[in-house]
């Protein structure tokens, strides 16, 4: 099998061409309004709060945003219900404003979404919140766990990092907790090459998001407690303008290339590629895939190493879970059934903005690839006389779908 006519890489950020935003930089250069709410950024946070249909308030990075929407929510200590696989930002954040994190599993469906009824187990008299995560941008069981959020008298919130462009039926997340939170770090959908917000219907919730991001500040030099500085600048805010003129058919691309990989990677045996439950168009900010080995023909591992001598760059994402790390270990006696399994096995494949067909298919062909390999081997090995089987196998990849 042929390799890439150049390497595809787990991401591929797409920005805008300089000279789109050009002029404008320069003159926030010129007048140094450059951060601290200067023009574009507020002009940013109009167009996103047009756009998602909900408040929101721009920040420096996700992870800021996240923490500042806990501590915005009056997330201080107690425990915070959180799925286990995740990125270790989820967690991080948590214990950041002094709360700690209790891991729950996931749903055994393939969607890779916290599992509502093993959330409502762990509920204690020390749990304040629920932090839910959209897994790959697949948007989590809202209604489900607002349900339980509000019989608890708990908050509800949503770590969203890579869900921004997803819909719920036919509605874009971002309004359907007390507060939800975006990333626009480069590995996302949408980019401003760093970047995040943070999304709220309530006014006095949002309301001290702001204070909190500027060191507290509401009006002159004093503030009622301590913040940070979780100012976006001027650059990322142009950036953002330019890339909301261009998401819609970015996420269409998406879609379908998850859509065109899905169908090649169904014939396939050893492979379950994630879904999105009834009512969710997610915007799939990758394609992860669990591997069967037995059934497969090698492991996560092994496929993962198999795939980068054709420059196909994959990522093991979320593993290890988090509550296997060592910043965790006080809960490494828990016990996440379907977490584990997922996390240990999966694979993450690349998508783009701009993905084209050819590059979809030469993956899908790269994995049917390694996969006969893995099968003729041992056939090899028990006769001398074994020959390039894969020539005549039905699911060969053909030289002519290769870019």
């Amino acid at each position: 099998m042929p390799r890439a006519s150049s390497p595809l890489n787990i991401v591929r950020p797409v920005f805008p061409k300089a000279e789109q935003f050009l002029a404008a930089f320069e003159t926030a250069l010129e007048t140094g309004q450059v951060a601290n709410n200067s023009r574009w950024v507020v002009e940013f946070e109009k167009r996103l709060s047009e756009y998602l249909g909900v408040p929101s308030l721009v920040f420096c990075n996700g992870q800021i945003g996240m923490m500042t929407m806990l501590r915005a929510a009056g997330i201080t200590g107690g425990e915070v219900i959180v799925p286990s696989f995740t990125f270790l930002a989820t967690p991080h954040a948590v214990r950041w404003v002094g709360a700690e994190p209790v891991f729950a599993d996931i749903l055994d469906d393939q969607t890779m979404r916290l599992d509502p009824s093993d959330v409502e187990r762990r509920i204690t008299d020390r749990t304040v919140a629920i932090l839910a995560v959209d897994a790959y941008g697949v948007a989590s069981d809202y209604a489900a766990l607002k349900r339980i959020a509000e019989r608890h008298t708990l908050k509800f919130l949503v770590d969203s990092a890579p869900s921004f462009g997803t819909r719920v039926d036919g509605q874009l997340v971002g309004g359907f907790a007390d507060a939800q939170m975006f990333s626009f770090h480069a590995t996302k959908p949408f980019a401003t090459m760093e970047g995040g917000c943070v999304c709220s219907h309530d006014p006095e919730l949002l309301a001290r998001v702001k204070a909190l991001r500027n060191f507290g500040q509401v009006d002159g030099a004093d503030c009622q407690e301590p913040g940070l500085n979780g100012k976006m600048l001027e650059i990322s805010a142009l950036i953002g303008i330019e890339q909301l003129k261009t998401f819609e058919p970015a996420i269409a691309t998406r879609r379908r290339s998850v859509e065109r990989m899905r169908s090649g990677l169904s014939q396939i045996p050893g492979l379950a590629v994630a879904r999105e439950p009834e009512g969710v168009e997610a915007n799939w900010m990758l394609l992860p895939v669990v591997v069967d080995a037995a059934q497969f023909g090698m492991d996560r591992d092994a496929l993962a190493s198999a795939l980068e001598k054709h420059d196909v760059f994959v990522r093991k994402y979320y593993s290890p879970p988090c509550h296997h790390m060592t910043a965790y270990r006080a809960q490494k006696d828990v016990t996440l059934e379907v977490t584990e399994r997922t996390a240990y096995n999966v694979v993450a494949l690349p998508l783009y903005n701009d993905m084209t067909d050819e590059e979809c298919d030469f993956i899908v062909a790269a994995i049917q690839h390694v996969h006969l390999s893995a099968l003729i081997a041992p056939a090899q090995g028990r006769s001398s006389g074994g020959g390039d089987r894969s020539s005549t196998s039905p699911l060969a990849p053909s030289r002519r779908s290769m870019p």
